[in-house]
């Protein structure tokens, strides 16, 4: 019979991709990590990580283990639960996103979660891209639920549902040679130096498409991973900032902004809640996809 610590210790090893910082997160010495995972694979008759020097890969057997495993310790935490708290949803929920969903568009819905289900602790982890993509935090198999900011998606070992569209908006100071500007062209834009985001972003390369489709190249960028600098810096008359609405909202609204009129079709991404296919739903994972479903498509938040 297989042993729910052992088990745990090698969900935590396949999370961290290393025996020290596993442990840490367990609260274990390295020694008892590291016989657990044996005493699993001795049980098993099978290897389950490829040792590295100092980083840990899981085999294809460690793959298949990891789906029960998260199935055979969520069951038992849940039932852990449902003893002590009377069947009301209780435990640990992580959820990842980008720094735009979890500074602009999550925070009230976030707020309103907790309210409803006191005695889930959320664990909130921060990518570093908008997009999905190889080695994003939605892939992470410590991730419950994960979001989005890019063009709608569809992965086969996940689950998505498309919440909410996300227009993307060019954006100057009041001082910036485009402001007030009807009807901008691309050359103009071209000439000017605009401020964006990393490349593995949904919405600069939408951005970028659109250019070429009027057969104009990018000229000078600024590029940065947090979209506050890039809005502060439209804000000191740097460039033309290339943001989704949400994060500027207030400065269009008191015009210490203004939206460039370009391009005549609007540049949409759309914000997506994704979850992995083959993990159990638990009660505390279905009663955040409902209430996030019900808000952010209700748009009760805007």
């Amino acid at each position: 019979m297989l042993d729910l610590r052992e088990l745990r210790a090698f969900r935590a090893v396949a999370a961290e991709k290393n025996f020290t910082r596993a442990a840490n997160l367990l609260h274990y010495a390295q020694s008892s990590v590291t016989a657990q995972i044996h005493g699993l694979e001795e049980e098993l008759g099978v290897p389950l990580f490829d040792r590295l020097g100092r980083r840990v890969e899981l085999t294809l057997a460690g793959r298949r283990l990891l789906t029960y495993a998260d199935r055979l310790l969520d069951l038992a935490d849940e039932a852990k639960r449902a003893v002590q708290n009377d069947g009301h949803p209780a435990g640990t929920l992580t959820v990842g996103a980008p720094e735009t969903l979890l500074a602009y568009r999550l925070p009230e819905l976030l707020k309103q979660f907790q309210s409803r289900y006191p005695a889930i602790h959320l664990s909130l982890t921060a990518s570093e891209s908008c997009a999905l993509g190889p080695g994003g935090v939605i892939l992470a198999p410590n991730v419950d639920i994960a979001f989005t900011l890019d063009v709608p998606l569809r992965a086969g070992n996940l689950v998505s549902e498309c919440l909410l569209p996300e227009p993307i908006v060019l954006a100057v100071s009041p001082q910036h040679p485009l402001a007030g500007k009807k009807k901008a062209k691309a050359e103009a834009i071209g000439q000017e130096q605009v401020l964006v985001t990393d490349r593995a972003c949904s919405y600069r390369a939408l951005f970028e498409r659109a250019m070429m489709a009027e057969g104009v190249p990018v000229g000078a960028s600024l590029e940065f991973l947090s979209v506050e600098a890039i809005k502060q810096c439209a804000l000191a008359t740097m460039g033309i900032a290339v943001l989704p609405e949400v994060v500027i909202a207030n400065e269009l609204k008191r015009g210490s902004l203004v939206a460039v009129d370009w391009p005549r079709k609007p540049l949409l991404v759309y914000t997506q809640m994704f979850r992995h296919q083959d993990k159990w739903m638990s009660p505390v994972m279905s009663a955040f996809w409902n209430l996030t479903s019900s808000l952010l498509q209700s748009r009760v938040l805007e």
